[in-house]
This record gives structure tokens, sequence and C-alpha cells, in this order.
């Protein structure tokens, strides 16, 4: 089967009853389907057949499979549920969460740049999403406007992970440069080894982008901008709180590890700011994995320690440390490490055995 623009809409894709086409993309095309079984409004996502001839056929099918694989361990509030995947007439397909919305690439389009607490509110729920993929070693690697969706209820849902790199995968190998150029980080440019970092870089690019109505990198070629990516940083935005662009400079930064180290620290770091009231924020977080051993009261005496050196980050590192730690003194020990004075340190570790 071949999938063009004036090929006849489908009647059946698998078991799924196809409505009508909801967009176009180099992989393939997007229907609006049914699933008969249980009634639900599903998308569809059907990989074009003229890029599965010759031999990259296997290569493509791969990656499309990887999709289903990637997004379907990625379970989140702010990520498109994958339900389904299988082949028809040959052709690999997804069957996917039907979102309504217009993608944040159409809304910038039309309105050319959003208010501060607009951008800032749509960031936290792209960084709620990564922060679960990551959770569970997965790295978008394709971080874009066209890939984060906007709600009517203003809530923001992450898609499309048919790039995402898995922890110990080979289907990406080392030296190969996959994802949208103007968002890459300068490690994913040059083909080098991502970590969740990377997508943190991505996802600065992208609130640039809301904030200024242009985007961080550009260039007429390339080559142009490759070269910008790497070697330059993005002019600062006229009129933006010194906060904000602060939280911009670090995560742009071109070194790893000079940006935030995660999703839960960019975004404490944005909240920072108070351009978005707290009251406004519904951000899911990771899940916090405890063991059962150490009590609330327990964790919640070490973060008053820990906020008298670190401030109110010490409420995140305390949630994160709980995911791995299984003893009151292994709790303790993995705060200790995040303040910088060994007299700080000390003084830290005693107010344990108070």
């Amino acid at each position: 089967m071949t999938i063009s623009a004036s090929a006849p809409l489908p009647e059946l894709i698998g078991r799924y009853r196809v409505e009508r086409i909801v967009g176009r993309g180099a992989m393939g095309v997007i229907y609006q389907a049914t699933d008969p079984v249980i009634g639900r409004t599903v998308a569809i996502k059907l990989i074009r057949a003229d890029i599965l001839d010759g031999e990259d056929r296997a290569d493509f099918v791969a990656r499309f499979q990887r999709e289903a694989q990637a997004a379907g361990r990625c379970v989140h509030p702010n990520i498109v549920a994958i339900y389904d995947f299988s082949m028809h007439d040959g052709n690999p397909f997804l069957v996917m969460e039907f979102v309504k919305g217009d993608s944040l690439g159409q809304v910038l389009r039309q309105r050319g740049k959003l208010p501060p607490q607009e951008a800032v509110a749509v960031t936290l729920q792209v960084l709620a999403a990564l922060g679960g993929a990551h959770a569970v070693g997965v790295v978008h690697r394709d971080v874009k406007p066209a890939n984060i969706l906007l709600l009517p209820d203003s809530r923001v849902k992450m898609t499309d992970f048919g790039i995402a790199r898995f922890d110990n995968s080979d289907l990406t190998r080392h030296g190969t440069m996959i994802g949208t150029l103007s968002y890459m980080s300068p490690e994913q440019c040059m083909g080098e080894e991502v970590d969740a970092r990377s997508d943190l870089f991505s996802a600065a690019s992208v609130l640039y982008e809301m904030l200024s109505g242009s985007r961080a990198f550009t260039g007429g070629s390339s080559a142009e901008l490759t070269y910008r990516l790497i070697n330059e940083n993005p002019p600062d935005i006229a009129g933006l709180a010194d906060g904000l662009q602060a939280v911009l400079r670090r995560a742009l930064a071109k070194v790893p590890a000079q940006r935030f180290s995660s999703t839960l620290e960019m975004a404490e770091a944005l909240r920072a700011t108070r351009v978005v009231p707290d009251t406004d924020l519904t951000i899911v977080a990771p899940a916090v994995r405890t063991t059962g051993r150490i009590s609330t009261a327990e964790t919640e005496r070490a973060e008053r320690a820990l906020a008298e050196y670190l401030g109110p980050i010490a409420k995140v590192l305390v949630k994160r440390a709980l995911r791995s730690a299984e003893t009151p003194a292994v709790l303790w020990d993995t705060l200790a490490s995040h303040i910088e004075r060994q007299s700080h340190r000390a003084a830290f570790l005693r107010q344990r055995g108070r």
C-alpha cells in the first residue's frame, strides 16, 4: 500500500475504523479513528510506504516500533498515551491517545510569542513530561514546538518519541545526528552521546522562542546553524526579567555540566522567578519510590535541616533521594553530598542526632 496525498481514505487500519486525516509528517499520515471494541476515539500514525522502500526499510520499522516502546514506558499525564502497535498491509502503525488541541508550533505561528506567565506555565508542563520520560531511562531527543500539544483546558501533552533513545539501545549509535537542528543541543548536533540535559537545552530553546517570538538559533544554511549552536549564545531577550534570563542562560549552556542537572532543578528555578503564581501550577512530578523504612517525620526533619543551607531546593532534593535511600542514614548522607562547604555538611549531619 502506498500512502500519498491522492490516496483514498482507508476504511480500516487494523481493527480501527478510520474517520479522517488530521495531519501529515515526514514519516507518514495521522488519522482520527475509532476503536470499535471499546468505542474510543484514537489517533493512528501510519508510516509512509515510499520511505520504507529499499535498504532503509528495516531501520524505519525498528525506529517506528521504538516509538511505541519508548512512549509506552512513559506513562504520564503530560505525555500522549500509546495504546497499540501493529502492521497494516506491510506498514507499521501506532494507535495513540487522540488529543484535541493545537501544537505549540501552530500557536506561535499565529501569535508570534506568548506572555511570560503563559510561556513558563507551558514549559513547566513540558519539564514534567520530560521528567517522567527521564525517570524510566528515555531521552526524547526531539523537543520542539511541533511536538508540544496545547489543550483547550491549558494542559500540555508531549508527543513523538520516534527518535527517543533508550538506555542501552543500539538503534541510535554514537556519531549519528538525529533530531530537529534548530532545537538540538551542541552535543547532539555534533553526534555525541546525549543524556537528559540535552532535552533541557532543547526545552530552553523552545522557551526562548515562546518569550521572544524568534528561534534561539538560526542560520542561512545547516552549516551556519550548526556553527551557531556549537559556538554562539543567543542574544538576551529585551525587557525580560533577570530571573528568567538567568534560567535561559544556564539551560542553554554549551557544556552539559553547566546546565541544570534535571527537569526538577530547572522547574524549581522557573518557579523561583515567581512569573507563575504557585496556585496556578498543576505539575505532576515523577512518582517518588520509598521503601517504607524512612518515616514521614524523619523525611520532614531532613528537609528542614537541608533548607537551612540550600533553601527551597531542599524539598526537591529530598524527594529525589527517597527514590534510592533505604535507611535514614543513607538519606542524610545523600543529602549532605549537596552541601558544598565541609563545615556545613558536618553541621547538617549533626542535626540527625538531635
